[in-house]
């Protein structure tokens, strides 16, 4: 979700309203410039007492090819979860795993030698540390807890860079009470010339994100960066 701005947009998961279910579906609708980029066909798993385990997402083109998978395990930690993508297009590998309760960040080409970069502690001083689809969560973990301007410093986590970028996040004050839209800065000024914000918007009565606006996780045909629009809505039946 992570080469370069990857991994930002497989973040964007939903909360179910009951538990009652252990398993979760939805899909997202990608669009660039208007026309149909990709979607994204979400499986969620929870323990039944609600809590997050894991999460499959597959996407594909718009004439239902699968084009990239990523796997997430977040039962050591709910912003910063273990995962790995893999682009079938193009035989590239990367993610996040733990290694003697280490943070450690992958990237493998087809037929070339994985490369990695261990984090130490001083990596996230006064950051929030997020990885893939752990700032989903942690924005639907504080949908009521933070202020309308209140300014929330990221440290976003790119495996396909072996690298992070810094982030500000801030809650913007919407017009109604059902909506919640958190606006988010890129200081890196790469990522600018793609996309120079994020948008995410939740339906704070569904506890679901409902649109997003930005940089996505995943290259397009030609291996390029790519800004899209999502919605999301239920899986169809």
């Amino acid at each position: 979700m992570c080469r370069y701005a990857a991994g930002l947009l497989a973040l964007l998961l939903v909360t179910p309203q009951a538990w009652s279910n252990t398993t979760l579906r939805y899909s997202g609708v990608a669009r660039a410039g208007g026309q149909v980029a990709y979607v994204e066909d979400h499986t969620v798993e929870y323990a039944d007492s609600g809590r997050l385990l894991t999460a499959r997402t597959v996407y594909r083109s718009e004439a239902g090819r699968p084009i990239a998978e990523m796997r997430s395990d977040f039962r050591d930690s709910l912003t910063v979860p273990a995962h790995v993508i893999q682009d079938f297009r193009t035989g590239n590998v990367q993610g996040l795993r733990r290694e003697a309760g280490r943070v450690v960040l992958f990237d493998q080409d087809r037929g070339q030698p994985e490369r990695t970069r261990v984090l130490n502690d001083a990596d996230a001083v006064e950051h929030i540390l997020v990885g893939c689809q752990g700032l989903n969560y942690y924005l639907l973990d504080n949908l009521d807890r933070l202020s309308p301007g209140q300014v929330v410093p990221l440290r976003f986590l790119i495996p396909g860079k072996l690298d992070y970028y810094d982030f500000q996040m801030r809650r913007v004050q919407t017009s109604g009470p059902q909506i919640t839209e958190f606006e988010i800065t890129i200081k890196s000024r790469f990522l600018k010339l793609f996309a120079p914000k994020l948008v995410i918007r939740y339906d704070r009565q569904l506890k679901r994100i409902v649109w997003y606006e930005g940089l996505s996780n995943i290259r397009n045909d030609a291996g390029h960066n790519q800004s899209v629009t999502i919605t999301y809505g239920d899986t169809p039946k």
